[in-house]
């Protein structure tokens, strides 16, 4: 058996990086951090049909 390779973060800000600049951005202090926290890491697939219904006779 081989060992997984170690994933590479994706290329860009990471979460850390984009939090840090919202706490640079933020003034006064009062005021909430500029990150949207539903923001997810990674987008889910593309929406699921809904299942369609078998009728039985």
């Amino acid at each position: 058996m081989t060992k997984p390779k170690p994933h590479a973060p994706p290329p860009g800000e990471t979460a850390e990086d984009r939090l840090d600049e919202a706490l640079d951005e933020t003034f006064p202090a009062s005021d909430p951090i500029a990150v949207d926290p539903t923001e997810r890491p990674h987008p889910d697939k593309a929406p699921r049909s809904p299942a369609k219904e078998k009728k039985h006779p």
